[in-house]
């Protein structure tokens, strides 16, 4: 079942500064998809449009069979929200009020019922559960980042959209989020995860999409047999 379509979608930042050019990419329920490119490929650009942060685009996108395209009402803006969490590269988070509170308004900006034994269990399983009532000011920047990927998981949108997500964890918190990770698409929820890193592409997502030149030139369907580099590089000319 699909969960996402992109279809011919373009991204300009001036007249003759195209980022991306006629995309096309289809996402299935229950999988995690990698975008794979090297730095300046466009990844971030394609996630801004898909996260409302652009919203100077051609073409169109159907997130759960909402269409959105540029101009779109307010209306369909809102609707679009409520289906789609973003974990960026750096946690922006509101800093005076506490970890817990801050989920917990998250939940409402979703109209979700908050439960504290879910979060408790979460923070538990990150090693976060003694900063759970700390103000976000006082937390690292890899609890910051717990908080991020703690919500979002805890929401269950049908797309978790992240990139670049796992600035200041440690190895051992990075191993939890790729478990709930997996638990999450079991449970019907997809993840299109932005890297650069080919070897965290090939460990733990379902599909990498090879986006290079402007488009997506490939969509892989990763196995324990997949040579993943070499696919890539085939992709983008040179190693």
């Amino acid at each position: 079942m699909s969960i996402l379509d992109i279809h011919d979608v373009s991204v300009w930042y001036e007249r003759d500064n195209v980022i991306l050019e006629q995309v096309d990419l289809h996402l299935e329920k229950g999988a995690v998809y990698g975008l794979l490119g090297v730095n300046g490929a466009g990844k971030t650009t394609l996630i801004n449009t898909l996260t409302g942060v652009n919203r100077n685009f051609s073409g169109r996108f159907t997130l759960c069979g909402i269409e959105a395209e540029a101009g779109m009402p307010q209306k369909t803006s809102d609707q679009l929200k409520t289906h789609r969490y973003f974990a960026a590269d750096y946690p922006l988070l509101f800093t005076e009020i506490t970890a817990k509170d801050y989920v917990s308004f998250a939940h409402s900006l979703y109209q979700k019922d908050f439960s504290e034994q879910q979060f408790a269990s979460l923070a538990e399983a990150f090693h976060f559960s003694k900063y759970i009532n700390r103000r976000i000011s006082e937390l690292s920047l890899g609890n910051r980042q717990k908080i991020v990927l703690m919500t979002g998981l805890l929401l269950r949108a049908p797309l978790f959209i992240l990139d670049e997500p796992l600035v200041g964890l440690d190895v051992e918190s990075i191993e939890v989020f790729y478990q709930k990770m997996r638990e999450y698409c079991e449970a019907g929820g997809t993840i299109l995860f932005s890297s650069h890193l080919l070897d965290v592409v090939q460990r733990f997502c379902d599909y990498a999409a090879i986006l290079h030149n402007k488009q997506i030139q490939k969509v892989i369907p990763i196995g324990e047999e997949t040579d993943l580099r070499r696919e890539f590089f085939e992709v983008i000319g040179h190693e």
